[in-house]
């Protein structure tokens, strides 16, 4: 018979691509490289970051990490020798696959990675496990829901928590993470005196009204427009003392950093039993850092290698994984608490510039990883 378990303690918060763990056995400074890969069955939530571990800074009391441009990354599929293809986006720092790119449950995945300069990376294949799916999930406000740093305090904002049934075979391991979907009103801001022209923002140049231009414009959204953000944690649980229980657990907090209505998709990943052990040695070296802006005391191994070096050491993983998905639409009105990130004031083009050559309208772009101008499901 199934048991109900319900999770009073703190769940395991890792934190990807703001950590990249080093150990001082290594000569950092020589250049050791990082490699996270994450292929899924959802689109645009696969990728691959690369990194070469550079120099400490020691006014951040950490190692810079600089960004490997120009590389050759692919996804292969070891069922049916499908090659992905990642594109590079410089911008922000990461390789994409196609947008309408996904995986299939039961299939073979590796990583094939080639540096500008000739030097190799290959994954050990990881077959993508069968989905353990939601039964529910609930949204609870909170006006001192975490501590944040920066701001000195307990921040407002939203705690989501799960309903699962565990199967009754030992040996699942979760992951869970999530993404956001926010409508955009303003799609340009031009800051410091520039106006939008050709797609771009430039400096308003006419000289004798240059002067009393405003500090910037913006433009609101010519068409339906939705900004995505990811979440940079990832929280983790093993079925080892709840096996084929049913279970409810906070998995994510969703801080307000503005009020307007939002889209959260929840993701249930199940993941292999190598990745779940990746992500506790994350979490313990985080934890025996003292935080995040200590340098980690152990390399994070994962399994990439250089297939032509034995004996270089390359950080990072490459991991496979199918998620069943939860959708959660909240307005936030009504919300007393300040926002984190005020909102931006409404600002167009007006005087200096003449009333017959104002814009007051931008695009949203083309589609991407970051927006989308097709309504996601679950908006209404």
């Amino acid at each position: 018979m199934k048991s109900r378990i319900v999770f009073g303690v703190s769940l395991i918060i890792l934190f990807l691509g703001c950590t990249n763990p080093t150990t001082p056995e290594f000569d950092i400074k020589n250049g050791l490289m990082s490699v996270e890969a994450f292929v899924s069955n959802f689109e645009k939530s696969s990728y691959a970051k690369i990194y070469r571990l550079n120099e400490f800074n020691a006014g951040l009391n950490s190692y810079v990490n600089v960004f490997e441009e120009k590389a050759e990354v692919r996804f292969i599929n070891s069922s049916t020798n499908e090659e992905v293809v990642l594109v590079e986006d410089v911008e922000n720092e990461i390789y994409l696959p196609p947008l309408d790119f996904v995986a299939l449950e039961g299939d073979t995945w590796q990583l094939y990675v080639r540096l500008q300069n000739g030097t190799e990376y290959t994954s050990t294949p990881e077959t993508m496990s069968n989905v353990v799916p939601i039964v529910n999930s609930t949204v609870a406000y909170n006006k001192e829901l975490e501590f944040v740093a920066s701001e000195g305090k307990f921040v407002p904002g939203h705690q989501i928590t799960v309903n699962v049934t565990d199967p009754s075979i030992k040996g699942n391991y979760y992951y869970w993470t999530y993404r956001t979907f926010e409508k955009n009103t303003i799609c340009v801001f031009c800051p410091e005196y520039n106006f939008f022209r050709d797609g771009m923002c430039v400096e308003y140049t006419d000289p004798e009204r240059a002067q009393n231009v405003p500090p910037y414009f913006t433009y609101f959204c010519e068409s339906d427009c939705w900004q995505i953000r990811y979440n940079n944690r990832v929280n983790i649980l093993a079925d080892e003392f709840i096996n084929g229980s049913t279970f409810e657990l906070p998995v994510a907090n969703l801080l307000l950093y503005n009020k307007s209505k939002i889209l959260i998709e929840l993701q249930q990943y199940s993941i292999s039993a190598s990745a779940y052990k990746y992500f506790s040695v994350l979490k313990d070296i985080v934890d025996d850092s003292n935080g995040l802006n200590a340098p980690p005391p152990a390399a994070l191994l994962g399994n990439i290698i250089n297939p032509n070096d034995e004996e270089e050491v390359v950080l990072g993983r490459f991991t496979v994984a199918a998620a069943s998905l939860n959708r959660i639409l909240l307005s936030r009105d009504g919300i007393e608490e300040n926002e984190l990130e005020p909102s931006i004031i409404p600002l167009p083009e007006s005087a200096p510039i003449p009333e017959d050559r104002r814009v007051y309208e931008a695009p949203c772009y083309e589609e991407s990883r970051y927006l989308t101008y097709t309504e996601p499901e679950g908006w209404n």
